[in-house]
């Protein structure tokens, strides 16, 4: 009986418990369905109260237009000026108000509108528009001046302007009306839900009590390991070696760790509290309010090496990282920054670089004294040629007098050549560049390649069918034609065969050759000599690199081959294998064939045109005199530039002045001289590979380069002159 006693009271209890569970779950639905309908009804008053607020302020704006219009019509009938202008002080008012009204109007048109409503602002709307139509009419017969215009227009304004802003103002006004009215219909449903809300939530509150608790134990235990988990991070933060410092938006420090306490020397009840200026340089403490506002728009920042002072007035240098720190809300409230002392690492790395720098320093000077000796010996062996066959000249006059002469002229012209090649290597070679046929260079040059090679060596040629025209110098062409050849004459001591060849290749779209698709002239180079390796390949175009002897190479051969080809838009590749030969392959773009002569132009006659020459060196400038003296022109030669400029200039023709001078250089001279005679052309000679030339404005500036021949000279004379004449006057 008790058994059966204790079973009903299980059931009841486990029923009672079940009942109650599912009235919580009622109860909670209810209360839930409640607040949703409060909160729409909260927005639906909100939302009555925004047109109400809105149609308010057309209603008050609309008073406020129509007094600015009869305010500039009042000015307008009083005479004063610029009264109907947009700009006048009353009109721009009421356009400014007009156009707020119309804006109010369309503020008006995103509300939930009754039927009603939407009639009074379609009221509203038409009536404006009529108003601003009649407007249109009034600010006419102002700006007409006619007095019976201005009638008409006084006459609409207080007349029909004044009727359709009586209906627009009250549109908008008794749109005001009914949006109070639904204002205080949305409140009174709004408190009713709400009361009705209220007392299901302390229900729903009580039932929840139960969960609170619950939840309360948990939460203690979240607290507590999120504190220890704050407290492990705070410890491995207060014992980096890293500096850690935290600071607020005005540069205090906040927060100091003893890794900072290390690298700075301060510690954290000297640093915290201070402006973070107290570890910067002088020089950089400006640069922190920047820092700060970065930080404070959410910037981050990194930088290596930066200068810190410390305690003891030393500087150490540091890797910085500094971050914003943020609130719970995202607000950033302060900065962090990490600083690592790298100042032993920097040094090391400085020590690193002076060695290599040093390194780099002495493989230059020994390429340089590679190259000083090379040249030297070229030059002391022209110049014995030249003193020898001067002196053969004014020792043994007769016919041996014009073979010394010539082997006077080609020493010098060797000399020519050997500088040229040290400034091509050097990528400052003043070269003319032309359009040059490939095939025509390698059959010219047959003769001389042929002679160059020996008897043990088969020098065999082919050319393309057709032009192969490409854009560079022909002394250049003759120069890598030279070099390749002798290249592989070397690598057949035994003798074998050259095969120089040209043709016409393509380009397709993506090839692994450096070079854009189009049409390339093609010169091949091989030999069937003995080879070379992947290594020796690899640096075939270095300066200096060579595997011959000091007596047969300098090393510059191949790498002024490779400056020419780059220098003319191509590509050289090598292919050789160790014991069956190389091949050289370039390609040169093909360009369009022209009427382009190669010689320089000879000038006419001087018919007495007056040339000023400024020379320092008195054998240049002798030689320039003579030259222009014998082709018909007057010249007058100068030493030093103030000589020139003292000299009456309203004569000279032409300028010719080397580009640098005993007292100032030749651009200077031609800009003085240009500021009294502007259109005085002028011709610079120089030495130098490279000269600053000055722009000039326009083609009468020329330069020309030592050592240049007669013809040469003349040619540039002849083109300034006649580039100054056909300018027009």
């Amino acid at each position: 009986m008790h058994t059966l006693r204790r079973m009903h009271g299980g059931a009841r209890l486990g029923g009672a418990f079940g009942l109650a569970g599912l009235l919580l779950i009622i109860l909670i639905g209810v209360a839930v369905n409640n607040t949703l309908a409060q909160r729409r009804a909260e927005r639906q008053v909100a939302e009555s109260a925004a047109l109400q607020r809105d149609a308010l302020t057309a209603k008050f704006r609309a008073a406020d237009f129509n007094g600015w219009q009869t305010a500039y019509a009042f000015d307008t009938i009083r005479g004063v000026p610029g009264a109907a202008a947009d700009r006048g002080a009353q009109r721009s008012l009421f356009l400014a108000s007009a156009t707020a009204f119309r804006q109010d109007l369309a503020r008006i048109a995103t509300h939930p509108l009754s039927a009603a409503q939407k009639q009074q602002l379609a009221i509203a709307e038409d009536a404006f528009d009529h108003f601003m139509d009649l407007d249109a009419q009034i600010l006419a017969g102002y700006r007409s001046g006619a007095p019976n215009r201005i009638a008409v227009a006084n006459d609409l304004v207080a007349g029909e302007a004044l009727d359709w802003f009586d209906r627009a103002a009250g549109a908008v006004s008794q749109l005001a009306e009914l949006a109070q009215a639904r204002v205080d219909a949305d409140a009174a449903v709004a408190q009713r839900t709400s009361s009705r809300a209220l007392t299901m939530m302390v229900v729903v509150g009580v039932a929840c009590l139960l969960f609170a608790v619950a939840l309360g134990v948990l939460a203690t235990r979240t607290v507590a390991n999120t504190a220890r988990h704050k407290a492990m991070l705070a410890a491995i933060v207060e014992q980096s070696a890293d500096a850690t410092v935290a600071l607020d938006l005005g540069g205090i420090i906040t927060a100091w760790n003893t890794g900072a306490e290390r690298i700075y020397g301060y510690t954290a009840a000297e640093a915290i509290g201070r402006p973070a200026t107290m570890v910067l340089l002088p020089s950089r403490r400006a640069t922190l309010r920047t820092v700060l506002a970065d930080l404070a728009a959410g910037r981050h920042f990194h930088t290596e090496g930066a200068p810190r002072l410390r305690k003891d007035g030393s500087i150490v240098k540091v890797s910085t990282t500094l971050w914003p720190i943020r609130d719970e809300t995202g607000v950033v409230i302060g900065a962090a920054a990490t600083e690592r002392d790298v100042t032993a690492r920097m040094r090391r790395e400085a020590k690193e670089q002076l060695a290599n720098d040093q390194t780099a320093r002495a493989a230059r000077l020994e390429s340089l004294g590679q190259l000083a000796g090379g040249v030297a010996h070229d030059f002391n062996n022209l110049l014995a040629i030249i003193v020898n066959c001067a002196e053969f000249i004014a020792e043994e006059p007769g016919e041996q007098k014009a073979e010394d002469l010539a082997r006077i002229r080609d020493a010098a012209q060797r000399g020519q050549a050997l500088t040229s090649q040290l400034l091509l290597f050097a990528k400052r070679e003043p070269a003319r560049v032309e359009n040059v046929d490939l095939n025509s260079a390698v059959t010219d040059a047959n003769d001389l390649l042929g002679r160059t090679i020996g008897a043990s060596i088969t020098l065999r040629c082919t050319t393309y069918g057709a032009a192969l025209p490409v854009r560079t110098g022909r002394g250049r062409l003759d120069q890598v034609l030279l070099n390749l050849v002798i290249n592989a004459r070397d690598a057949m001591p035994g003798g074998g065969i050259i095969d120089v060849g040209t043709d016409l290749v393509e380009v397709p779209e993506g090839s692994i050759l450096p070079l854009p698709p189009g049409s390339y002239a093609e010169l091949t180079v091989s030999d069937n000599g003995v080879g070379m390796s992947a290594e020796v390949r690899n640096r075939l175009f270095e300066p200096f690199f060579t595997t011959k002897s000091a007596q047969k190479g300098t090393g510059l051969g191949l790498a002024t081959v490779y400056g020419i080809v780059i220098d003319a838009e191509g590509t050289i590749t090598v292919d050789s294998t160790p014991g069956i030969g190389t091949t050289f392959r370039i390609l040169l773009p093909i360009v369009a064939a022209t009427a382009e002569t190669d010689s320089t132009p000879l000038s006419g006659p001087g018919n007495g045109a007056r040339v000023l020459v400024i020379e320092d060196d008195n054998t240049v400038r002798d030689v320039v005199v003579r030259i222009l003296n014998r082709n018909g022109y007057r010249t007058t030669a100068v030493r030093d530039a103030d000589a020139a400029l003292r000299m009456n200039l309203d004569d000279v023709d032409l300028l010719i002045a080397d580009m640098v001078l005993l007292d100032r250089s030749g651009a200077a001279v031609a800009k003085e001289m240009h500021a009294q005679h502007p259109g005085l052309p002028v011709l610079f000679m120089t030495g130098h590979a490279d000269p600053l030339v000055p722009s000039a404005g326009d083609e009468t500036t020329r330069i020309l380069y030592k050592p240049f021949t007669a013809a040469e000279l003349l040619g540039n004379v002849g083109e300034a002159l006649e580039a100054t004449a056909a300018r027009p006057s």
